[in-house]
C-alpha cells in the first residue's frame, strides 16, 4: 500500500510538472509572436517616422513653398516655363455652308 501511494504521488508530481513545462512552453511562444508583431510594428513606425522627417525639413527649408508656389503657376524671374500637354483631338469636320441662302 505504501508502496502505491509512494507511485502515485511520484506520478502526480511528475504530471504536475510536466503541465507546467508545457504552460511554460506555451506562454513563451505567445510571448514571441507578440514580441515579431510589436517588432513589425516598429518598423513600420520607422518608416512613418522617417516621411515625417522629410515633410517638416522641407517645410523647414522652404522647399515646400517653392513646391506650392509652382503648383500654383508662379515660376522664378528668368526661368523659362515649358507647359506639357495632351494633344487635343481633332474636332469633327462641320458641313459645309450652302451656296444659296434658303428661305
Amino acid at each position: 500500500m505504501r508502496r502505491a501511494l509512494l507511485i502515485g504521488a511520484l506520478l502526480l508530481l511528475g504530471l504536475w510538472t510536466a503541465f507546467a513545462f508545457a504552460q511554460e512552453a506555451y506562454i513563451g511562444h505567445k510571448l514571441s509572436q507578440q514580441a515579431a508583431d510589436l517588432h513589425r510594428q516598429n518598423l513600420v513606425l520607422a518608416a512613418q517616422n522617417q516621411g515625417y522627417r522629410k515633410d517638416v525639413q522641407a517645410i523647414t527649408s522652404g522647399t515646400a513653398s517653392e513646391e506650392e508656389a509652382r503648383l500654383n503657376g508662379y515660376a522664378r524671374a528668368q526661368e523659362r516655363v515649358y507647359l506639357v500637354t495632351v494633344a487635343p483631338s481633332p474636332s469633327p469636320a462641320s458641313p459645309a455652308p450652302s451656296a444659296t441662302p434658303s428661305r
